[in-house]
């Protein structure tokens, strides 16, 4: 029967605490006791390729030989890093340019202004924007001795509900307790045609502004001093959907650092892989051509604290990535792939280091041609650049040493001071379908993860026997013993941990081993302990 067990030398830990899982009741004072010998068998489970590499990343075909699928993005770029909409806000103000003072009757315009409201977007020219979340600000300061209507008109604005005109009514004040007013439009869905009111321009937004005398009022008179501040904000700018020129020029992405889950089972020893291939693929969600300039892709292994650094042609000169398709409603993106393999790279040295972070830099160069859409240039909220590995490796390698490792907490009936439990010698018993020997370490850990001691394990498991076509043709029996001393019980006792480590060496160095799906070991643990009838206490 077999158990889900965690991968590598799982069985191995837990048969060991099961070992120590003996129910005893505590004896009282007047109790007798005595030695018995027990021979328990604890635990019977498999080793399968899936605890090397997790089962959903293989695919084996109709032979049996099996193939890691290994899917990772390694960056993506989005809308932000390609056009930023900061909030922005215009301020106009209107005083007498003389002395005064000056009558003004009620309702009458204090002034209209047809005005161009210009947004500052760095080298981006857009023609055209709509807003996918925003809200537009308009606020007054009074210092006129009447009320005063504000209103802003944005004839270049398409609103859902067709009214392009913001207003709000501000109380009457002075230069020395001016009154405030504010009123709040939602752009969400909003569009704006950019090319101002000639329809020639670019990041610029027709408006009309303009200011009431409070018709129901009495009127004001009206000194230099006595000032009227208008300022429209626009704040918290999300584009949907944006066309123009991005401009020509060079967007940084900065180096980072993406984890690498692949070979998390494997805590030591090396791989020499016959054939890897890794597919580099970049879609590009965004309107304009591209140009991408890899520096660096590098393997890093925390654990060795090794690096390799990817060699290929691509890191050599730029990468040009077409732009996408506007499809009205949305966007077809593009698509760019290179194969990296054993002819053209160190793929397969990049792998052997096991890494489980891979670190990359690399520059993005925006429409490296210039204006060749005459400003087409597009974007929607969901456009991205995204590149990703694909990477493919049949499983045919050379091991030394490979290792996987489980830690568990034993579960021990008694305590530190009083323990039923002295001694015993754990017997495994193996038959082994793998083409590799298998040695076995047990060591004891504090808290920290620092050794404090270990159990000795006799003997190795041996390889399955191999026919004339490198393929196992018949799992091979191996019985290996640990002996538990009484010291290393209690040192249990003290609350160590268990830590199993389980090391595979391909049992031919020379050639690489294909590796088949039915192979497996299977692997039974029995513990023969001498226990002390009512000694737990």
């Amino acid at each position: 029967m077999k158990n889900a067990a965690v991968p590598g030398a799982v069985a191995l830990c837990a048969g060991l605490c099961s070992a120590l899982f003996l129910n005893s009741c505590r004896k009282e004072s007047d109790r007798a006791t005595w030695d018995v010998d027990l021979l328990v068998p604890l635990v019977h489970t498999s080793l399968t390729i899936g605890n090397l590499v997790p089962d959903s990343l293989l695919v084996s075909d109709p032979a049996g030989n099996v193939t890691l699928h290994y899917q990772s993005e390694l960056f993506a770029v989005d809308i932000d890093t390609l056009l930023l909409a900061p909030d922005t806000s215009f301020i106009y103000r209107y005083a007498l340019p003389f002395p005064g003072p000056l009558n003004f009757p009620a309702g009458i315009e204090l002034f209209g202004q047809n005005d161009v409201q210009r947004f500052d977007l760095d080298q981006v020219e857009l023609r055209t924007l709509i807003l996918r979340e925003g809200r537009l600000e308009l606020e007054m300061t009074n210092m006129v001795a009447s009320a005063i209507i504000g209103s802003l008109e944005l004839p270049g604005a398409d609103f859902p509900d067709g009214s392009t005109v913001i207003t709000t009514t501000v109380g009457a004040g002075t230069p020395a307790n001016p009154a405030h007013s504010s009123a709040m439009r939602d752009l969400s869905g909003v569009a704006f045609d950019l090319r101002g009111p000639a329809y020639n321009n670019v990041n610029t937004l027709q408006t009309i502004l303009g200011a009431q005398l409070d018709p129901n009022g009495s009127g004001a008179d009206i000194t230099d001093q006595d000032s009227l501040i208008i300022a429209s904000n626009y704040v918290g700018l999300v584009p949907q959907y944006a066309r123009g020129f991005f401009g020509q020029r060079i967007v940084e992405v900065e180096p980072d650092t993406n984890r690498l889950t692949l070979f998390d089972a494997l805590v030591g020893g090396t791989l020499d892989l016959d054939y890897a291939a890794l597919r580099l693929t970049v879609d590009n969600g965004f309107g304009m051509d591209l140009r991408v300039r890899m520096h660096e892709l590098r393997a890093i292994n925390t654990r060795t604290h090794t690096t390799v650094d990817l060699a290929h042609s691509i890191f050599q000169g730029p990468i040009n990535i077409n732009r996408a398709i506007d499809q009205g409603n949305g966007f077809t993106a593009s698509h760019y792939s290179n194969l990296l393999d054993v002819h053209n790279s160190n793929i397969d040295e990049f792998l052997e280091n096991m890494p489980d972070q891979v670190s990359y830099a690399l520059d993005l160069e925006l429409n490296p041609l210039g204006d060749i859409s005459n400003g087409n240039d597009f974007l929607y909220y969901e456009s991205s650049l995204s590149a990703g590995l694909e990477l493919e490796v049949p499983l045919r390698l050379i091991t030394n040493e490979l290792t996987l490792q489980s830690i568990s907490t034993p579960d021990l009936p008694g305590s530190a001071e009083g323990h039923a439990l002295r001694s015993g010698t754990l017997k495994l018993f193996a038959t082994n379908g793998f083409p590799m020997w298998a040695r076995i370490e047990l060591d004891l850990i504090d808290a920290a993860g620092n050794v404090v001691a270990t159990i000795p394990v006799e003997g190795q498991i041996a390889p399955g026997i191999m026919g004339g076509n490198g393929l196992v043709t018949q799992s091979v029996e191996s019985v290996l013993t640990a002996p538990m001393s009484e010291q290393l019980v209690d040192v249990l006792y003290t609350g160590a941990r268990l830590r199993s480590r389980i090391a595979l060496t391909t049992s031919d160095q020379t050639q690489h081993l294909r590796i088949l799906d039915r192979y497996r070991m299977d692997l039974q643990i029995t513990l023969a302990a001498n226990y002390m009838v009512n000694g737990d206490e």
